[in-house]
């Protein structure tokens, strides 16, 4: 814990632009851990953006290392807008984000947490942040719920995606906890389990792993993925293709999209040349692989089965994703694409193209940023295009 002379050095130096010289200068602050305080400063100018409501020097923080695998506030509020109830236990508490927000829609959460590091920072910050409904236990997940005899509402897991060595790990038997031994000891103590995975599992293989999912969400913000949910229940579990499967655009605008596999196999698909406007879904309908079923939901056509972009004559604000104006589909070519830019300046991306990113500016003789969007495709047909696009 800080003492009050290193807690007031991290808020007099919050906004220092200099750590490195901070470092340096650590003999003119005896009182001060000044390595230590250098630390949280870091850290909390990562959490200023990613968990603003935790932005406090009156709290401490973890490694790094943490706060890059905690949920972002967006994503831990979602969570919290799925279930609510009386008693859940977070297995897997890490810095906490989860459980403090758990803590708002259940009586009781447990926080269960097998680092020692983490425990005297987890019951100080949450003391400072008045949770006093949130109960610590330094306790790999097995043991606990090899002792506790509370049945709960819910349980929620985000196994660590690291190995040993600190390398990230995607598969779910190389996670830790491993949850396809836990789960008929999880089942044990609730009807409903809840588990965060990294965005790069495969979501159909996840299914088949975990066994009993009963919904999948899929969770972007600012057009990235950040998290994938499974609900696991001991009932009513549907068939592999009848599995609800939402994608959540956080931010900054709030969208959800929902379909089954089954859906996305029965829908008939619609292809057409480049219309007046470009639909470009966002980042967890990607994910989750709704390609078919996302353009017949809005009425558009297709530019090629598989270049993953849409077209149409009309403007609809409420297709999930960017939507541009296609104001020229040109040939693959830097003199019909300078026809049109003169001043050589575009933001290009490939779907289903032949040549890479740099490969395509260097050819098209282009600078990087811009007002102008490039779409290198392959069309209905075949033909290898550029769009010359506005957002």
């Amino acid at each position: 814990m800080h003492n009050p002379a290193t807690q007031a050095f991290i808020r007099e130096h919050l906004n220092s632009t200099d750590l490195h010289r901070l470092l340096l200068s650590a003999k003119r602050y005896p009182d001060v851990q000044v390595p230590y305080a250098v630390a949280q400063i870091e850290a909390l100018r990562k959490v200023r953006d990613k968990i603003p409501s935790w932005y406090s020097p009156d709290l401490i923080f973890p490694p790094a290392l943490s706060i890059e695998q905690s949920s972002s506030e967006e994503t831990a509020q979602f969570k919290t807008t799925l279930f609510s109830g009386k008693h859940l236990a977070d297995l897997t508490g890490g810095m906490g984000i989860d459980s403090f927000f758990w803590a708002k829609v259940f009586q009781q959460v447990d926080y269960v947490e097998q680092n020692e590091a983490l425990i005297p920072v987890a019951v100080h910050n949450f003391e400072a942040l008045n949770s006093p409904n949130i109960q610590v236990h330094h306790q790999k997940a097995e043991d606990f719920l090899e002792k506790t005899n509370t049945y709960f509402d819910l349980i929620y897991l985000d196994p660590a995606r690291r190995d040993e060595h600190k390398n990230k790990v995607f598969r779910l038997s190389d996670c830790q906890p491993n949850i396809v031994e836990l789960r008929s000891r999880l089942f044990s103590k609730t009807n409903k389990i809840l588990v965060k995975t990294a965005p790069m599992l495969d979501i159909t293989e996840a299914i088949r792993q975990l066994g009993c999912v009963t919904q999948v969400w899929i969770t972007a913000l600012h057009n990235e993925c950040k998290e994938v949910l499974y609900l696991l229940e001991k009932e009513q579990v549907p068939a592999e293709n009848e599995i609800p499967i939402s994608a959540i655009h956080l931010s900054p605008r709030f969208t959800s999209f929902t379909f089954t596999k089954k859906e996305e196999e029965q829908v008939e698909e619609h292809y057409a040349l480049p219309q007046q406007y470009l639909y470009e879904p966002d980042a967890a309908i990607f994910k989750a692989g709704a390609f078919k079923v996302f353009g017949t939901r809005f009425g558009l056509s297709k530019l090629h089965p598989n270049t993953h972009l849409y077209t149409a004559e009309t403007f609809n604000p409420e297709v999930p994703g960017r939507i541009f104006e296609i104001v020229s589909t040109v040939k693959y070519d830097s003199g019909a694409v300078l026809n049109v830019l003169p001043e050589a300046k575009a933001n290009i991306a490939a779907r289903n193209f032949p040549d890479s990113i740099d490969n395509i500016r260097k050819k098209l003789k282009l600078k990087d940023g811009g007002d102008w969007y490039l779409f290198a495709v392959t069309l209905k047909g075949g033909g290898k295009n550029i769009l010359i696009c506005k957002k």
